[in-house]
Order: C-alpha cells, then structure tokens, then sequence
C-alpha cells in the first residue's frame, strides 16, 4: 500500500514538473512575442512621428501662407470695423438723446398729471363738504321752521314757566347747532389737510424716482466719460508710437530683424518637432496607463479566485475529518458493544459459581489464586481504561481547540485575502476616476508670436545688439521645451519597464508624473535669463553648436 501511494505521488510530482516546465516555456514565448510586438510598436511609433513631423512642417508652411494672404482681409476687416463702431455709436448717441428727450417729456406729463389729480380730489372735496353744509342748513331751517309753528301754536296756551324752559330749549338747541357746526368745520379742516398731505407724499415719491434716475444718468455719464479716457489713452499711445516708427532712421531696410525672422522661423519649425514628439509620448503614457489599469482588474479577479479556491480546499478538508471522526466513533460505538458483551458473560459467570458453591468448596489453591489475579487484572484494566477515557476526553477537546483556531485563521485568512481584492478593485476604480475626473494638467507650451521691435530715437544703440538678445531670448525659451520632451520619453520607458517586470504593483508605482521632472528641469533654467550677449558673431556659433547637438532638431 505505502509503495503505490509513494508511485502516485510521484507520478503527480512528475505531473506538476511537466506543467510548470510547459507554463515556464508559454511564458518565455509570450514575453518574446510581447518584446517583438513592443519593437514593431517602437518602430510604428517612430514612422509615425516622423510623418506626423512632415505633415506639421507642411502644415506650418501653408498657415504662413494663410497668415500672409489674411493679413490683407484683416486690413480691410479692420476698416469695416472701424466704420461700423463709428455708425454704432452714431447710433448709441441718437438713442440716448431720444430716450432722455422721451424721459422729460414723460416726467413733465406725469407732474401735469399728478397736480390735476390734486385739484380734482380738492375740487371733489370741497363739492362734498358744501353739499354736506347746504344739508345741513336745510335740515336746520325745517326743523326751526316747525319750531316757529309750534311756539306760536303753543304760545296761546302754555304758561309763563313752559315759555321760559321753550326759551332756554332753543337757546339749547342753538349752542348745539353752532358747535355742530363747529365740528363738521374741524371734520371738513381734517379732509382737507389728509388730501393735501397724500398729495405731498406723491409729490416726495415722484422726487426721488426722479433723483434715483438723475444718479443713474450721472453714473452712465461718469462711466461713458471713462470709457472716452480710456479710448483717448489708448489712441495717444498708438499715435505716439506711429510718430516715433515714423522718425527711426533704423527701422528702414535693416537686415538684422531679417535675419532674426529667419532664425525664430527656425525656431518654431524646432518648436513643432517637440510638440509632436510630445503628443506621441503622452499617447504612450495613456496607453501605458490603461494596461497597468487593466493588469490591476486582471490580479483582483485573481485574487477573488484565489479565495474561493481557499474556500473549497477547507471544505474538502473539514469534511475528511468529519468522516474520520465519524470512523472513530463508529469504532467506539463497537468497543461499547463489546464491553456489554464481556459484561454480560461475567455477570453469566459470576452467578454460575454461586449456584455451584457447595460443589465448588473443595476446589484447590490454584484456583483461589487465579481468581485473585484475575480480579487484580480487572481492577487495573478499569484503571487503565478510566485513564484512556480521560486521555481521549483531552485529545478531543485539544482538537477542537485546534479546529476553532483553524476556523478562526480560515475566517481571517478569507477576509485578508477578500480585503485584499476590494483593495485592488478599488484601487483599480480610483484610477480610472482619477484618469476620468482628474486629468492631466496641461503644459502650455509658449507659441513664439511676431513681435515687432520699437527702437527708441534719443538712446543711439549699435546694430548688433538688438538681433542677438532676441535670439537669445528665442533659444532660451526653446530650450525648456526640448527638455520636456526629453523628461517625457524617460518617463514612457519606465513605465514600460514598469510592466514588463511586475504585475502586482502599487499605484502609488503605477502612476508615473513626468511633470515633476519638468518643473525641476526649467526652474534653474529661469535663474539664467539675464544674460547680456554683445556680439552677434558668438550668438550665431552657439546657435549653429546648439542646432548640431540637438537629436532631434529638422533640417531647415
């Protein structure tokens, strides 16, 4: 039996060696073929910079030429311009006089307007109160009427005392009437005074609309005034600088800015060269990018297999000892019915020579001896059986600690290993919304614009000195460029390092930054800007020196 296991775990092992040697010669084949395709993309690559490169030098070419040709459009553009700002604010002005002329107009007529409302509710009031006094007369003038009646109907018959209380009766009456009228007088001052007062308060209202569109006038007087400011500024600088380009004796016919034009054309054509060169190597490092994302998916799933994988071997593990103490007890279930036995036969035993005891008595010393010994055998196999009992208690309380500090590590090792591949995923995830949300800053690379150079008429300053800064200038700022180019492709070659050595990497590693390098790489180089060259014969040796060390610089 321990021969044919040993043969199958060596036909197994032979097994294993076979796949592995297999697995090792697949892989040495895909990374060849992985290193060919890389070269074949290298050489892709290359043929395409170098077109591409052809193309933008044409492309440069042909936008000169547009720029020349659309130089006249802009001239004629620029006039339409001219004429058209001129007509709108031609335009702009007639608006504003009609809308203040409109706007006088309007608040004259809301003035008339508001005094006519004023004297018609005065007219109104008045109307009322003298319709209310006229009722009241009347009302007074019938009720002493039918009092005169009364008295002198009354006089005849009625005694001295009823006359004299008729008397202080109507003297009544009269305060009464007077005071009455008192009243509605004061009733009818109150209405007046309310009226006139709601007709101030229009009038205040009215004041300070008027007020708040007198300071909106004032502000757009104030602002427009600026604006001329501004514009008069503006065309007193460009008149100044015609007049001073007008009497530059140096700005006629002068074959330093020709020159200068020639180098700083050569300059961008350099200039496009690294641009390409550039946006190739920031596809490279895109592309580069989405491998390692995809790399990082590919270990997660990995690593989730990998945990299910754990899962069934424990299974498998746990359910072989489950069968092996399902033996054990079996065996013991055996044992026990084979101690009842032995019990049974004993106690069947045991009550035979009790029967027999009178046939037995004459029995020899040898048997006495033997049932002696045969009790001590007894004795010390329930001692002994008492203390395998309690070894197998501790054996089997052992293995279940041991399997409950196996579940425990099991439980641990499955959640390291689940922690583990939410990591990747999640790290996976972050990428992919970095690359999503968080883009890349972009570098602006500073595009040379034409200047032109204004020399001043008193300061006499020689011929070579011009030409000369301004390359310098020029070459100074090509440089950074050619070195970013340079950071950049050192960058794309460790990245493909990068995933050529390991899969299970960090992203802290993953993601490479070639604009750190940058930034170290130009900040010293804007400590050496003032630099002063004073001849135009050395400016041109280290131009030439410069063009000849640069790889990459296009043939002009």
């Amino acid at each position: 039996m321990e021969s044919d296991v040993i043969a199958d775990l060596r036909c197994k092992l032979k097994e294993t060696e076979e796949e592995r040697r297999k697995a090792a010669q697949y892989g040495l084949q895909l990374v060849e073929s992985q290193n060919e395709l890389q070269n074949q993309l290298d050489k892709c690559r290359n043929e395409m910079m170098t077109l591409t490169e052809s193309y933008e030098q044409e492309k440069y070419t042909l936008q000169r030429e547009v720029e020349l040709k659309s130089r006249m459009l802009e001239s004629l553009s620029s006039e339409c311009e001219t004429i058209k700002q001129q007509q709108k604010m031609h335009l702009e002005q007639l608006e504003e006089t009609l809308s203040r002329s409109h706007g006088q107009e309007v608040n004259e007529l809301k003035k008339k307007l508001e005094t006519l409302k004023a004297e018609l509710d005065e007219a109104r009031l008045s109307e009322k109160q003298l319709k209310h006094k006229v009722d009241h007369q009347e009302k007074l003038l019938s009720s002493k009427s039918k009092e005169m009646q009364m008295s002198e109907r009354v006089h005849e018959s009625v005694s001295s005392e009823t006359l004299t209380l008729q008397i202080e009766l109507t003297e009544m009456e009269n305060v009464k009437t007077t005071l009455q009228e008192e009243v509605n007088e004061l009733q009818y001052r109150q209405e007046q005074l309310e009226l006139l007062n709601a007709n101030l308060m229009r009038q205040v209202d009215r004041l300070k609309g008027e007020k708040e569109e007198r300071e909106k006038e004032a502000v757009s007087y104030y602002d427009a005034l600026e604006k001329a400011r501004v514009v008069n500024q503006d065309l007193q600088v460009q008149l100044d600088q015609a007049l001073q380009q007008a009497l530059d004796p140096n700005s006629k016919g002068n074959s330093l800015f020709a020159e200068v034009e020639d180098r700083r054309a050569a300059m961008e054509r350099q200039l496009i060269s690294m641009k390409v060169k550039y946006q190739s190597l920031k596809k490279q490092n895109a592309f580069n990018r989405e491998q390692m994302q995809r790399m990082k998916v590919q270990i997660a799933t990995l690593l989730q297999m990998k945990g299910s994988q754990a899962e069934f071997e424990q299974q498998e593990r746990l359910l072989a000892m489950l069968e092996q103490k399902n033996g054990e007890i079996k065996h013991l279930l055996g044992e026990i019915r084979n101690l009842e036995k032995f019990k049974s036969l004993y106690e069947s035993m045991e009550s035979k020579p009790s029967a027999n005891s009178v046939a037995l008595e004459d029995d020899t010393y040898y048997t006495d001896l033997l049932q002696i010994k045969l009790d001590n055998l007894n004795k010390e196999s329930e001692s002994i059986k008492g203390e395998l009992s309690i070894q197998r208690m501790k054996a089997l309380l052992e293995s279940q600690r041991a399997l409950d500090i196996e579940r425990k590590l099991f439980l641990n090792e499955r959640h390291l290993q689940l922690s583990q591949s939410e990591n990747m995923k999640l790290r996976a995830k972050l990428d992919e919304l970095k690359l999503k949300y968080e883009p890349e800053e972009k570098i602006e690379v500073p595009v040379l614009k034409k200047r032109r150079e204004v020399l001043p008429v008193d300061i006499s300053t020689p011929n070579g000195v011009c030409a000369p800064s301004a390359v310098g200038e020029e070459d100074y700022r090509l440089s950074p460029q050619k070195e970013e180019a340079q950071s950049c492709s050192d960058g794309s070659e460790d990245n493909n390092l990068q995933l050529e050595k390991t899969v299970s990497v960090s992203t802290s590693g993953v993601i490479l930054s070639p604009y750190k390098s940058l930034t170290l790489d130009i900040q010293p180089r804007k400590e050496k800007k003032c630099v002063k060259l004073t001849g135009v014969p050395a400016d041109s040796e280290a131009l030439s020196e410069r063009s000849r060390n640069t790889p990459n610089s296009p043939s002009c």
